[in-house]
């Protein structure tokens, strides 16, 4: 009913779209990611552990090296010298570039632990390609910890020994999160 002084009724346009089964306007809503397999997920930490031993182990032997830097440039000296490729290098000149390398050294070693850890975020999202790279990665990683295992009785010293058994604890996470990634739930996930 009409009545004078008040506005007709406005139809309710979202309603009659609902009922008739028309799109509704605005914008779309965001994807939801899929919620990955506890595999995948338990992978994923596990990864992040390869990552922080192996910028651990990076960062504490370039901090080792560059405390070391006096005997290291004399002996690349002595090296250089004995080769007659020597030409007019001082001790200092030779420790400035081993400082450099070593400095480079931090920068490839953090910008790869950044690339690494895209990678592992892209796994964690199912992308086939980058759980093949982690793999490869990590059975590279589990060989060498295959051959730390034997260089361990002849460590000497108890820093080296600490870093063997980082090395092989860091191998043997890597081991874990490529069979949690290649387990049936995981490569359905990877799949769909």
């Amino acid at each position: 009913s009409n009545t004078p002084g008040n506005p007709p009724p406005q139809p309710d346009w979202q309603r009659w779209e609902l009922e008739h089964g028309f799109p509704q306007s605005g914008p779309e809503p965001p994807p939801t990611p899929r919620p990955a397999p506890v595999d995948v997920e338990t992978a994923r930490h596990l990864w992040w552990g390869v990552a922080l031993i192996g910028a651990l182990s990076a960062l504490f032997s370039v901090w080792t090296l560059f405390g070391a830097r006096e005997e290291f440039a004399q002996s690349l000296l002595d090296d250089l010298a004995a080769q007659d490729a020597a030409a007019d290098m001082t001790v200092e000149s030779t420790q400035s570039m081993v400082t450099v390398m070593l400095v480079v050294t931090v920068f490839v070693v953090l910008g790869f632990g950044a690339l690494f850890l895209f990678w592992v975020k892209r796994m964690r999202a199912g992308k086939m390609w980058a759980r093949m790279l982690l793999t490869i990665i990590g059975s590279f990683t589990v060989f060498t910890t295959i051959l730390e295992l034997f260089s361990i009785a002849s460590s000497s010293g108890a820093l080296n020994v600490v870093m063997s058994v980082l090395g092989i604890g860091q191998g043997v996470l890597a081991a874990g999160a490529i069979y949690l990634m290649h387990r049936r739930e995981s490569n359905e996930y990877f799949v769909a």
